[in-house]
């Protein structure tokens, strides 16, 4: 029954297909403007009905074939085997280009994301609702979470999610229903969250502007240069950076056959790098010889107590001699015959070489308590000086892994000071000499984006914020002359320069740090 049921489906199929395909064969035929005269031979007729069916039949099914084929020819694709080099070609992953920094406007509604040359890419967003807005300024990616959902909204699902506040303000995907709909956040569609989230890294700089606001690129002789300075010899194992290895003759010009060898110029990053591999060398070192200090110290303190015991049992004879002897001694006044005082006297003389001999081991096994007590209190003060040394190591180990790491430089006019931070940890405050401070500055952003072909200095972009009016007819301060408003001890100038590298970021505003930058972020600014 099942073979008779399946050919009934198969012709019922193939008798609905061959009427339809009918139907539009008599819709050609009445659609001609000019009927022509039928063959009146009906084998012709049968014989060109049929060949027209068929060829409809047949443009029918020709999306089918179509379809059949691309699928053939993407599985041929994948299961032929690959020349050699195309399948490295092939399985070889796409870099997405770094972010150096993302500007969300709120009036537009819309992000804007920077590289080394410009605009990367820019999306629509939708921030925070009336009641709900979202804070503006200066921020930083702090986290990163691919599947985060919120604590504070029963879980909603936050994907791609990138924080830059701990108060809950966070870029992810989301609905964009066109105009600001969020309890705060910025919500971006799948398809830009899931490519915003390859380009960034944490820390890159994050403006949330109240206004439409750009980044340009900016050139200014008060920006901080990086610091070159020759490489030690040799080198090793030093990791390649961005070729930013320079070499020059003593007087920094290219050497000549035969001249002496050319001196290498290392950049920030470059020296950075090659102290943290310095470090993690000999950090395994320090914590090994602090492990053994320890074991040692622990066999002396053991042999130690091995030498106060035997001490203790040696002093427990000596008192068990002593108290025979007495007893001896107690017997012998108590003997009242000659053979009772003979016997006592002869017990006694036993208990005084017992006594003395117990003595003997006591004495031994104090000295010998003594040397290994002081050996154990020597053993003890190595293992804690090598503890401290490991852990010295340690903390070593963990700013060599913050070194390699932009720095953020905020230069407050509210405080009067100076900060630098590297991973979110403060490395460097100072304080810092305005011109004019009765007058405002405005909130002004700086990002090297990469160095210069010489090495010798950065390029910058610059984002300058919404600033108050103008006093006294002074027009607004720009990024260029906010620069000259101020100027950092030489000191602090020489720490920057010493960690300058892209990706450092330098922040001049009139505004303190905010109550939003703490322990895991970086500097804060609020505008609003």
């Amino acid at each position: 029954m099942g073979y008779v049921r399946s050919l009934m489906i198969a012709y019922n199929r193939g008798r609905e297909r061959f009427e339809q395909a009918a139907s539009w064969s008599c819709k050609v035929i009445s659609s001609c403007s000019r009927p022509r005269r039928l063959p009146r031979n009906p084998c012709c007729v049968l014989i060109g009905g049929c060949v027209a069916l068929v060829g409809i039949a047949a443009g029918a099914d020709s999306a089918d074939t179509r379809t059949y084929r691309e699928y053939r020819s993407k599985r041929l694709a994948l299961t032929t085997p690959a020349r050699p080099g195309e399948k490295a070609e092939r399985e070889k992953p796409k870099v997405p280009p770094q972010a150096h920094l993302v500007i969300v406007s709120v009036p537009k509604q819309r992000i804007s994301v920077y590289g080394a040359g410009g605009i990367l890419t820019q999306g629509a967003v939708s921030t925070g609702m009336s009641g709900f807005p979202t804070p503006t300024g200066v921020f930083s990616v702090i986290q990163k979470n691919r599947y985060h959902r919120s604590n504070i909204y029963s879980g909603a699902p936050m994907p791609f999610m990138q924080r830059i506040t701990w108060s809950g303000v966070a870029m992810h995907a989301g609905v964009l229903p066109g105009y600001p709909a969020s309890h705060g956040c910025i919500r971006l569609t799948h398809n830009f969250a899931s490519e915003l989230w390859g380009m960034t890294r944490m820390g890159v700089r994050v403006i949330v502007a109240p206004e439409d606001v750009h980044a340009v690129e900016f050139a200014h002789p008060a920006l901080p240069t990086p610091t070159l300075t020759p490489a030690p010899a040799p080198v090793a194992n030093a990791e390649p950076a961005k070729s930013a290895v320079m070499t020059v003759s003593a007087n920094d010009k290219p050497s000549a056959a035969g001249d002496a060898p050319p001196i290498k110029l290392l950049d920030p990053l470059e020296r950075a790098k090659a102290a943290r591999i310095q470090i993690v060398a000999e950090a395994p070192a320090k914590v090994k010889a602090a492990k053994e200090a320890v074991e040692a110290s622990a066999a002396r303190a053991s042999e130690a107590n091995k030498a106060i015991a035997a001490l203790r049992d040696a002093e427990g004879a000596v008192a068990a001699a002593k108290a025979k002897l007495d007893a001896a001694i107690k017997t012998v006044e108590a003997a009242k015959t000659p053979e009772a005082i003979e016997r006592a006297k002869s017990a006694q003389a036993a208990a005084e070489a017992k006594l003395e001999e117990a003595t003997k081991v006591a004495a031994e096994a104090g000295a010998l308590e003594a040397a290994k007590t002081q050996e154990a209190f020597a053993a003890a003060r190595a293992a804690w000086d090598a503890e401290k040394a490991s852990d010295a190591a340690t903390a070593v180990i963990r700013a060599g892994e913050r070194s390699t790491e932009p720095i953020s430089v905020f230069v407050s006019k509210k405080a009067g000071r100076v900060y630098i931070r590297q991973a979110w940890t403060p490395i460097h405050e100072a304080p810092v000499a305005f011109k004019d401070p009765d007058l405002t500055l405005g909130t002004h952003v700086y990002v090297a984006v990469e160095s210069t072909e010489d090495s010798k200095a950065m390029r910058w972009l610059s984002v300058s914020l919404a600033q108050p009016a103008a006093q006294s007819g002074r027009p607004r301060e720009t990024a260029a002359s906010v620069l000259e408003r101020f100027e950092l001890p030489p000191a602090t100038k020489a720490f920057i320069s010493d960690r300058l590298w892209a990706g450092a970021s330098l922040i001049v505003s009139d505004q303190g740090i905010s109550h939003e930058t703490g322990k895991y972020t970086d500097f804060i600014v609020l505008s609003r």
